[in-house]
């Protein structure tokens, strides 16, 4: 279950990168990464506008990881055709044409996917890091959680 659809994303997060037959595509993998992300919490709490920017937000992430990856795809496909690559530079006093390898525009795309890939956890942090949602510890046991919670007892903060 995605935990925002199109109509939220440009209505209330006023995204405009994504398409709208994109959009499914895209929320649910962002919403399958929240509900990683949590522990499962996120499906207990689908209605939080902060999952919901969330939600976007990762959506939007996953549009631009997709995307590098594509990249990269064209930069092997490039590489392994007769042209011998994406054209670096082109002169034109005693022509010149130099192609770049597509092994190294393939590995610069992959390393803007897997930077992007890596930015995930700090976009769920920026929306959820009040919520509660990223608590990775346990409860103490009295119906709340503590940040001073241990395993023996719960002490209340001052």
């Amino acid at each position: 279950m995605a935990y925002a659809d199109y109509r939220y994303y440009i209505t209330t997060y006023l995204g405009t990168a994504i398409q709208e037959a994109d959009f499914p595509r895209l929320s649910l993998r962002a919403s399958s990464f929240l509900d990683y992300y949590t522990q499962g919490r996120a499906a207990r709490n689908d209605g939080l506008d902060a999952l919901k920017m969330a939600c976007c937000a990762i959506a939007e992430q996953y549009q631009a990881i997709d995307a590098a990856q594509a990249l990269a795809q064209k930069a092997l496909s490039a590489a392994l055709s007769e042209k011998g690559g994406e054209l670096q530079s082109q002169s034109v006093g005693s022509w010149s044409k130099t192609y770049r390898s597509g092994g190294d525009s393939a590995q610069q795309a992959l390393s803007s996917a897997q930077a992007a890939q890596a930015s995930l956890g700090a976009i769920a942090q920026q929306y959820l890091g009040a919520t509660g949602l990223l608590y990775r510890g346990r409860g103490c046991g009295y119906g709340h959680v503590s940040p001073y919670c241990d395993a023996l007892q719960c002490v209340v903060g001052d």
